[in-house]
């Protein structure tokens, strides 16, 4: 049995994110035109119009699941950017986010819908259009952690099909359940957030941590480690519970840093929430022998 067990997030931790977001983007920008009857070009100007008006405003568009809450803020992850587009073009008073929003909303009934509309076609499409963006080096990562007497447990919001295939095409024995050099838990739900208000605060922004449904992996897991690459979706619960004395809840919360990484999570350390900061899923091997 090993000595630690480690929760790993997988987009962000073991991939980069940069591609996934320009394939939803994409979609975003082409279904647009489509609803709208418009010229392809003339929607993708705007669409980089109304992109550029909401990242003025990073605090107060993200990743809103119900329409209404921000489980993660735009400059938390490039996966959030297109959903926190359709939160603004909901929103906002301008008069080209007003066209689109009709326009739209004749179709999806509401710009949530028609974001996940475009995100799960984009997830599809992605594996057509691109190699699977994992690390090249994600066999010796997972290889130097386990050697460090760790077992590691994947726990993310991708469907775990695609997690267990990106990882077997660099050569890792990935899979659902027991048996496997690398267990996977996918569709976690973090970003699905309770009926309460229950929320901290960090960097002045409300981050809400009543998050049912990765509470019960967390309980179910019982890890010494969670290491993630997004404060509010896989660090601020456990960080919660860790503060709560939770008997479940992680001793070492890491953060897997990016050049997007924002200044409010990474200048603090998200206010002591954070206790290491590392480039690479594999670091975490000198860590724990240290």
């Amino acid at each position: 049995m090993a000595k630690y067990k480690i929760l790993s997030d997988f987009d962000g931790v073991w991939t980069n994110q940069g591609r996934e977001a320009d394939e939803i983007r994409r979609w975003i920008i082409e279904e647009s035109a489509r609803v709208l009857s418009e010229d392809l070009e003339s929607v993708r100007t705007e669409v980089a119009g109304l992109r550029e008006r909401m990242m003025s405003e990073p605090h107060a568009w993200g990743w809103a699941p119900d329409g209404r809450r921000i489980s993660a803020y735009v400059d938390e992850d490039p996966l959030c950017s297109p959903s926190a587009l359709c939160m603004y073009i909901e929103h906002a008073d301008d008069q080209v986010a007003k066209r689109y929003r009709e326009a739209i909303r004749a179709e999806f009934e509401t710009l949530a819908r028609f974001g996940e509309h475009c995100f799960r076609s984009a997830m599809v499409t992605y594996r057509d259009r691109h190699p699977p963006a994992i690390a090249d080096d994600a066999a010796d990562q997972l290889a130097a952690v386990i050697a460090a007497d760790a077992e590691v447990v994947v726990v993310s919001n991708s469907e775990a099909s695609k997690i267990v295939a990106w990882f077997r095409g660099v050569g890792i024995d990935a899979g659902e359940g027991e048996g496997f050099a690398l267990r996977i838990r996918g569709s976690a739900g973090k970003q699905t957030l309770g009926e309460t208000s229950e929320s901290i605060e960090v960097g002045g922004r409300p981050i809400v941590v009543d998050r049912p449904l990765y509470r019960k992996a967390i309980n179910e897991e019982n890890p010494d480690v969670i290491i993630g690459d997004v404060f509010s979706l896989d660090l601020a619960l456990p960080h919660v519970m860790r503060k709560a004395g939770e008997p479940s809840a992680p001793s070492r919360l890491v953060l897997r840093a990016h050049p997007h990484t924002p200044q409010w999570v990474l200048e603090t350390r998200a206010e002591g929430a954070i206790d290491d900061v590392v480039d690479s899923f594999g670091a975490l091997s000198s860590l724990l022998q240290s």
